[in-house]
Formats: structure tokens, sequence, C-alpha cells
């Protein structure tokens, strides 16, 4: 063999991959040999070629241990990443300026390095061309698209939410193309990294579709900082969770679950109110929001329908005869399962001293009548969305979740 054969071999054998189904066991050979390959031409100062290989090694390494392999968008992203390493291997043998013995790869069984090649490519990731996903390519169900610009991440959380019946498909970067193409698709759910948020935020106010599916598509934030702005910005976007990095990814792949599952669930909400064309008004307005709700006109038998219907969040109105709303709210906070849940008060009275009443009661939230619904929503809708992320946070799973 000459110097160059090895990395025509690799080069071969990656258009072989990429052009049959999936083979897992290739896919782990070719990342493998390009971590070898890469090594000693990057100590040749040869470090275009390096990259060029680690980049289509570290995206590659996503999808070596999965037996779904990637979808049509993903094929297309790692032909480009291909095509990087053929350009530059044409422009090494024209100049005639390897100098170097390439190593020739051992054909015993490949180790894990491959995966954690991952952590030393973003140049190379960052560099290669990204185009478009495919139009067409449709991902398999229970997909979450993690977009990846280092390609050290993706390979490891998907291995644990495959475990449990998800698929991760990373992407290099997010744009408008990608964008539209998430807004044509079933995903479940889309992990960012929190640099990419500016440019989230912007496709949303560029593209209504893309906002219609952020309702159904569960957001998750990744970073390698702790910063509370990183947070605040996280929470401001929407997101459902918010995860530092390295983390373990067992409990963090437990945790995205929940919160997808979660979101299969509608906002529960209990409405109580002694006048049925108040809660009427009230009921249609929510459910047009996507939530369900159960209506108690008389309040005495609130506690009674908590047996069958444990709501996220409790809309109470002040002024009821038998039962006000001040001493419904104590038994809820002495009922178990409504101890932490939020109660938001509802009165046609705007007295201040009646409001700090209710709030050094127990309450979560004072409206005053006649209702807006957009207050309505947004309040009924933030704070159910609270008592989710309260009731995940007291729930300690001690056993793998079963397939969704």
């Amino acid at each position: 063999m000459t110097d160059l054969e090895p990395l025509k071999q690799l080069e071969a054998d990656a258009r072989k991959l990429l052009a049959v189904p999936w083979d897992m066991d290739l896919a782990e050979r070719v990342c493998v040999t390009a971590e070898e390959l890469a090594e000693p031409l990057n100590d040749a100062r040869h470090s275009s070629l390096a990259e060029a290989v680690l980049g289509f090694a570290a995206y590659l390494s996503a999808f070596a241990d999965s037996r779904v392999g990637p979808v049509d968008a993903n094929r297309l992203q790692l032909v480009a990443l291909l095509d990087s390493v053929s350009e530059q291997l044409q422009r090494l043998e024209t100049s005639s300026a390897l100098d170097i013995i390439l190593p020739t790869p051992d054909s015993a069984e490949p180790t894990p390095a491959a995966v954690e090649s991952a952590a030393v490519v973003a140049p190379a990731v960052q560099k290669a061309p990204d185009p478009e996903p495919a139009a067409e390519a449709i991902p398999p169900p229970n997909t979450i698209i993690f977009i990846d610009p280092t390609g050290r991440d993706a390979g490891t959380l998907g291995l644990a939410l495959e475990d449990v019946g998800y698929v991760v498909q990373p992407l290099l970067r997010l744009d408008r193309q990608t964008a539209q193409w998430l807004a044509r698709t079933e995903v479940k759910g889309l992990i960012l990294p929190a640099a990419a948020l500016d440019v989230w935020d912007k496709l949303l106010q560029l593209d209504p579709s893309l906002d219609q599916a952020r309702r159904r598509i569960g957001l998750f934030v990744v970073s390698r900082s702790d910063e509370p702005r990183l947070r605040l910005k996280a929470g401001q976007a929407g997101a459902d969770g918010f995860f530092v990095l390295p983390a373990d990814v067992d409990a963090l792949a437990v945790e995205i679950v929940e919160v997808l599952r979660d979101r299969l669930d509608p906002y529960r909400a209990l409405i109580i109110d002694d006048d049925s064309s108040m809660t009427m008004v009230v009921e249609s307005v929510l459910k047009r929001s996507g939530m369900e709700s159960r209506v108690i006109n008389d309040p005495t038998q609130a506690l009674s329908t908590l047996e069958n219907f444990v709501p996220d969040v409790i809309l109470l109105d002040l002024h009821m005869p038998g039962l006000n709303g001040l001493e419904l709210l104590s038994l809820f906070r002495a009922h178990p399962k409504t101890a932490f849940t939020p109660v938001v008060l509802i009165s046609g009275d705007e007295d201040q001293e009646r409001r700090f009443e209710t709030l050094t009661a127990g309450g979560d939230d004072y409206l005053i009548k006649p209702l807006r619904p957009k207050h309505l929503v947004a309040a009924v809708t933030g704070r159910a969305q609270r008592s989710r992320w309260l009731r995940r946070a007291l729930r300690h799973t001690t056993t793998p979740l079963p397939p969704p």
C-alpha cells in the first residue's frame, strides 16, 4: 500500500456505509479507523485533513452504536462531511505533500474510543457544510432532535434514550430550513445548546408555523455553564428543561421522558364557583387552550372530587355561600393530594388588603373579575406548568421506564 491507501480505503468504506442499509459493525470500524488515521496526520501538520477526518468520525459516532441509524437528513450531513474529507485528500495527493507513514488499521474488533473522539472535533464539524434536512425525510416515531454542533453530546444521550424507546437524531446546526423541516415532522422533542436560543427566538418570530410546532414539541436546553442568565433565557424561551453538561445521561434521559409524557397529558384545572355562568365561561376558555377542566358549583363537594380528578391548578372563587374561598383554600392545603397544588383565587373585590389576605393564607395568585381570557390562560398555564415541574422534582424514579 502507498501512504494514501489507508485514507482511500477509509473513504471507500464510508461511502459503502452510507449507500447500503445501516451496518452498525461497519460504522464502528469506520469510526475507529478514522481516529487512528487522523492522529499522525495532525502530528505532521496536515491539520485540515485531520480535522475533516475527525469531523466525519465525530458525527458518525452519534450513530455508530445505534440499531436505527441516521435518517435521510443525517445521511446528507454525513455525505457532506465525507466530501470534505475527499476534497482535502485530493489536495494533499495533488501537492504530494504527504511525508508520513500512515498506520494500516488493525482489523481487530473496534474499541469504544470511537464515540469519545467527538470531544475534540468542534472545529472540523463547524467547517464542514451543513445541508438542509431532506424534505422527504421522515424521522422514526418517538424521535428527539439534538442540535449538536460539536458532535460530542448526542451520542451518549441517544443510547440512554434508546433504552426507553426514543431515538436521538443529531443535527449540526439550527437554521430556517431545519426549522421548517421540524415544523413538518412529528418529532417529540428538540434539544438545543444554550448558544442557539437567540437563533431559535428569531426563527419563531419569522415563521408562525414553527410557533405551532413549538407548542407540541418538548424543548430542552443544554449548557456547559450554569449561569443564571442562561437559565433565565431558557425559561423565557419556554424550555421544558435546562440541563448542565456533563451529566448523568441515564438520569437526564429519565427526566426528558417524564417531561414528554407530561406533555401528552393535558393540564387539568379544577374550577370552583357557585356562579354556573361564570364557570361555563372559564371552562370554555380553558378548553380552547387544550386544558381539561372539572367544574364544581357546590363548594362543599370540592374535596370529594379529588377521589377521581387530581388537578394541576385550582381556580377558586373567593365569595361563595356555605364555604368561602379562604376556608376551602385551607382545606386544600391540608389535603395530601393538593397540599402543593397552585390555587388561583378569583374575585370581583379589588381591595388590596383582601388580596394580601388570600396570598398569606396560601393562595398563589389573585385574579379580578371580569376575567380576560388571555390573562386567565396565562395564569392557569404558568401555574399548571410549575405544578408539573414540582411533581416531577418530588417523584423519585427508581426503576427503568417502559417504552412510551
